[in-house]
């Protein structure tokens, strides 16, 4: 698919001052797991000249200088990782150029997570993600003059708020805009300190085993429809990501109860919050009905908000985090539990992301199938929901045909629409 990979490094347009050389990561930072955050950004052509090759090119030329007066500001990500700090030196990020001999279409009419996978500068288990480069990205460019801008930046450092902040900065430069953002660094670790993680550091890592990955669509019509299902006198008016997080939760379930010929697992859901809420083994139907899961999800949250942040804040953050951190990582290790991850990234606005040539006309995730997660994204018109779930094969099987997720969700549908034109 790809006939030609041209690698660079690109640096801060200016050296970081000798005061900010190291940068200490916070006890969270330390305990993330070891992964690189995913993203890539659809891009058509622009007129309709046959050969888009050199227009293609001029926008990679804009894409690493202002990428190189973008690091200046967001000086950690052209460091290393060391330990527990980033050494700030300058060394740069990863600038892959790549020509792909087909058209954009061809990608975006059926996207594949396996596909998609190919077009990011790494693979988003890789260990380098806590010893070695934060931020790569590839810039794919397709026959018709469409591009695919992928980035992978190491967990350890960032999380998808401060991607989107360099993003929306990398952009606005790029456009030349005075619009730009200028970070502040370090709040987290004078917050809460690394630490000794030797002999304590709790297992955090994903579960290595295989899994079928799916793509779910629920448009802003169906999700309108779900969160009035899913509506009782305790949450009234549940969040679309309430709803459809809760869906999938249940149908999960409903699909390990069948694979398991009718026997029922206790089930697990942990949020990105880090809300873990435990259910026992069902004896009635309604302990596993919507509305039930979705005050649940709801009741998590306001106990996280209410109790959770305030330890964070007092004498007892870090033993507050070990321990929560300890009850995940020995939760997720029982076989004798569905252990559940759920992650969204609505309300990010990716699909404002304008480098000068227009919005995406896709944002897409492509991480590894892991079993069991599930990841939310808002939808090109920012009303829907798209969901890449992973489950065992077995699960999948039962999981794909639930009557009720279909009432609500597409699963792997095609991408139609005009706004696909190379």
């Amino acid at each position: 698919m790809t006939t030609e990979l041209r690698v660079e490094t690109i640096k801060p347009s200016s050296p970081t001052p000798i005061n900010l050389k190291n940068f200490k990561l916070s006890l969270l930072d330390q305990m993330t797991p070891v992964a690189y955050i995913p993203l890539i950004f659809w891009y058509p052509a622009e007129g309709a000249a046959n050969d888009h090759f050199p227009d293609a090119k001029e926008r990679s030329r804009r894409l690493k200088k202002s990428l190189s007066e973008t690091l200046t500001r967001f000086y950690p990500f052209a460091g290393r990782i060391s330990n527990s700090l980033i050494e700030c030196n300058d060394q740069g990020v990863d600038y892959i150029e790549a020509r792909v001999n087909c058209l954009l279409q061809d990608i975006l009419k059926q996207p594949d997570g396996e596909v998609l996978r190919k077009f990011l500068p790494i693979q988003t288990e890789s260990t380098e993600a806590a010893t070695g480069r934060i931020l790569l990205v590839k810039v794919n460019l397709f026959q018709c003059g469409g591009m695919a801008i992928g980035i992978s930046i190491s967990h350890k450092i960032s999380d998808l708020y401060t991607l989107g902040k360099f993003i929306n900065s990398w952009s606005a430069t790029t456009q030349g805009s005075s619009a730009v953002v200028f970070p502040e660094f370090g709040c987290a670790a004078s917050f809460l300190p690394p630490t000794d993680l030797s002999f304590t550091m709790p297992a955090t890592e994903f579960n290595p085993q295989k899994a079928t990955m799916r793509r779910l669509v629920f448009d802003a019509s169906k999700i309108s429809i779900l969160k009035a299902r899913s509506a009782s006198t305790s949450v009234p008016q549940p969040t679309r990501v309430g709803a459809v997080a809760a869906l999938i939760w249940k149908c999960g379930m409903a699909a390990s109860t069948s694979n398991l010929g009718g026997f029922t697992k206790p089930s697990v859901l942990r949020q990105v919050v880090n809300l873990r809420k435990r259910l026992k083994p069902p004896t009635q139907d309604s302990e596993t009905e919507l509305q039930c899961l979705v005050q649940q999800l709801r009741n998590g949250i306001t106990e996280f908000s209410e109790n959770y942040v305030k330890k964070l804040q007092g004498s007892e953050a870090i033993s507050t985090i070990f321990e929560a951190a300890k009850e995940v990582g020995n939760l997720s290790k029982r076989d004798d539990i569905d252990f559940y991850n759920c992650l969204s990234w609505c309300r990010f606005n990716l699909y404002e992301t304008d480098f000068g040539w227009g919005k995406p006309i896709r944002v897409s995730v492509a991480g590894a199938a892991v079993p069991n997660f599930f990841l939310l994204m808002d939808t090109r018109d920012g009303k829907g929901i798209e969901a890449w779930l992973g489950l065992n094969e077995a699960e999948m099987a039962f999981f794909e045909r639930n009557e009720e997720l279909l009432a609500f969700a597409s699963v792997d549908p095609s991408v139609s629409g005009s706004f696909i034109h190379c």
